[in-house]
């Protein structure tokens, strides 16, 4: 009997290892495979529940979450709620390695340590305090602060822009060395997964806490998210230092050891991962158990240590693990939340708003790509919604129907672009050829075809005009590579990969037409179509008339292509110097050109000169916070009259 207990209990080890070998084979596919994207995100419910937190908080989800995590991150409290923390003891891959490393170092025969008492309690609260800190930051941000230390995100995406080295690589550390040396270091004392698990067990207490807090809402009383989030997580501390002591918590699956039976060997408490006295209960509703029955598959005796004294169900944790985590694939498969869904204008323009909706916008991709068309949309008059569905880059927007039309609509979702390849020499002639580009509408379509065309010898440039197909317009040196450029784009293989997905340009377009204007630029007249205008007053422009100014003109010799960094220098300048009042800058006969604005007597050109071709710019932003930035451009210093330099009065 007792062979095949212990047959049985290694199926729970087999398949922990085997989701991280699947996970690591994912991994290793990512490395080699250009067109191949795993989300790691979501194989953790964490972050699910934290975008359940911040949709009921900021009415969003967070960071890229998709109604997978969604549902996940329920099913996960569910099953805590009503039986154990089975995702920590039969799926979590840092959970196994953790697990992992303490079998190696026992077989190493490394001295373990075992905090008992006070140590121990203290040490609980460092989740709790880590708890706190992912949530307040999480739900303020509406981004997963949990990737920027977490140790499978760290790995999993390579130390990916959302981590934090510092902080990752402290986590590892912390996971390698305490799984070594102490009993499953991190998931006890710094996992705020864990600690959230933990506080699962009590949920009617959080339910009581939940009803004041409705109760305060509805007379008016607001309670700020610092002072909410800190006494949940000062009581769910409280409540597990509490289950240390005795049983508490609720739990409809229990580990059970009768007495009669028992003989005291001791081989469940040694047996046991979180180093519970398994043969010092008869009900184990400690806050560590997981129910991963390791205590049941040691025993000698099946009627001595069971699950709700039955010892038929020794599998059913195993079997509840597996269908909720089906039961979650199928119904987060089916079910779409939107990441942002808006609403603004009166209440007589949103009644009579109709909806446009539009798929394949790939540019939305997460909550801020999202916030950022919600952002743009409002600019729009007459728009009155929009709702973003990163799952499928989806849009939804509301417009008044005695104000727009769903066209118009389509038309303010797009965004005009100019890309620059090649610089072509001011004599070089330049032929214009239109190519209508089915498929082609967003930002990372303009990104593709910037790939695609540099490696076409001859394209110049190119701009995206709105149409149905839009209409990209290349600025090219002869018409013989038209064609080719055609099959390039139709037949082309690129990757686009984000921290959310990954994107490819395979069979994604279709050139329906390509039409050749027999108009034919100078290379001259090109580089000023790709030098963008600007133009900005600050610093109270308007208090001064037109004779209490004096102007500067500066050649610009080196600018970035295809980006307008202009506002960075507006800042720098309208910050140092109060007395400089405008900028503008344009394409002139001569080339590129920035044009400062000042009060003459206040400043002189040549402090206005020394400031715009510093090396370095200083930002200052409206929290007054403060950056220095590289200068984007280069500018000729010109001559200057003895008469300039004037004392500043």
């Amino acid at each position: 009997m007792r062979g095949r207990d212990l047959k049985r209990l290694n199926v729970r080890q087999s398949g922990q290892w085997l989701f991280v070998i699947l996970l690591t084979i994912f991994w290793i596919r990512t490395i080699f495979d250009k067109n191949y994207f795993f989300d790691f995100e979501a194989c953790c419910p964490f972050g699910g529940l934290q975008a359940m937190a911040t949709l009921a908080y900021n009415g969003a989800l967070a960071c890229s979450m998709e109604g997978m995590q969604v549902v996940m991150g329920g099913l996960l409290a569910l099953s805590v709620i009503l039986v154990s923390k089975l995702f920590c003891g039969h799926v979590c891959p840092v959970g196994t390695v953790s697990e992992g490393l303490g079998r190696l170092g026992k077989k190493w025969k490394l001295p373990r340590l075992e905090l008992r008492g006070a140590g121990d309690m203290a040490m609980r609260s460092l989740k709790y305090i880590l708890l706190f800190i992912v949530f307040y930051f999480t739900m303020g941000s509406n981004d997963l602060f949990c990737k920027k230390f977490d140790p499978f995100y760290a790995w999993a995406t390579r130390y990916g822009e959302d981590v934090s080295v510092w902080m990752a690589t402290s986590a590892i550390v912390a996971l390698a060395a305490g799984g070594i040396f102490l009993r499953q270091f991190w998931c006890r004392y710094l996992c705020p997964l864990g600690a959230l698990s933990s506080a699962f067990k009590y949920f009617y207490v959080f339910i009581a806490f939940a009803l004041v807090l409705f109760i305060f809402h509805r007379a008016g009383i607001e309670v700020s998210l610092v002072v909410i989030l800190a006494v949940l997580a000062a009581t769910a501390y409280a409540l597990e230092l509490i289950g240390l002591q005795k049983d508490a918590g609720f739990q409809l699956l229990t580990i059970r050891r009768d007495e009669h039976t028992c003989i005291d060997c001791g081989l469940c408490d040694r047996k046991c991962p979180q180093g519970i006295k398994v043969s010092q209960m008869k009900e184990v509703n400690h806050p560590d158990c997981n129910l991963c029955s390791e205590c049941i598959g040691v025993c000698p005796d099946e009627q001595a240590v069971t699950i709700n004294g039955k010892p038929k169900f020794r599998w059913l944790p195993t079997l509840i693990t597996v269908t909720l985590i089906m039961i979650g694939l199928i119904l987060g498969a089916n079910l779409t939340i939107p990441t942002v869904d808006k609403k603004w204008g009166s209440e007589e323009a949103i009644n009579r708003s109709a909806m446009f909706e539009m798929s394949g916008i790939k540019n939305v991709k997460c909550y801020g790509s999202s916030m950022s068309f919600v952002g743009e949309m409002q600019k729009v008059p007459g728009v009155t919604g929009t709702a973003t569905f990163i799952k499928d880059h989806r849009v939804q927007v509301y417009y008044d129907t005695t104000m727009l039309n769903a066209e118009q609509v389509r038309r303010s979702i797009f965004h005009p672009e100019f890309m620059d390849i090649r610089i072509p020499e001011n004599d070089a002639e330049v032929t214009i050829a239109d190519f209508y580009i089915e498929n082609f509408f967003d930002q990372l379509d303009v990104v593709f075809i910037a790939n695609l065309a540099k490696d076409v010898e001859g394209v110049y440039s190119f701009e995206t005009l709105y149409g149905d197909p839009v209409r990209v317009r290349f600025y090219v040196d002869e018409q013989d590579n038209l064609d080719s450029l055609g099959m390039i784009i139709e037949n082309s293989d690129l990757v686009y990969k984000t921290p959310e997905e990954s994107f490819s340009s395979k069979g994604l377009y279709t050139v329906s037409e390509i039409a050749v204007n027999d108009t034919v630029l100078s290379g001259g007249y090109l580089k000023s179509l790709s030098f963008p205008s600007f133009q900005r007053a600050f610093n109270g422009r308007s208090q001064y008339s037109n004779d209490q100014l004096g102007r500067i003109i500066i050649p610009i010799t080196g600018y970035p292509r295809n980006t307008q960094l202009m506002p960075y220098l507006v800042n720098h300048l309208g910050k140092a110097d109060p007395y400089i009042v405008g900028l503008i800058s344009q394409y002139s006969s001569n080339g590129p050109v920035a044009v400062v604005f000042y009060v003459k007597g206040k400043t002189t050109e040549q402090h206005i000169l020394d400031l715009v071709t510093m090396k370095e710019l200083t930002i200052t932003y409206d929290n007054g916070l403060t950056e220095t930035v590289s200068n984007p451009y280069t500018f000729k210093v010109p001559d200057l009259p003895d008469e300039t330099a004037v004392t500043v009065n």
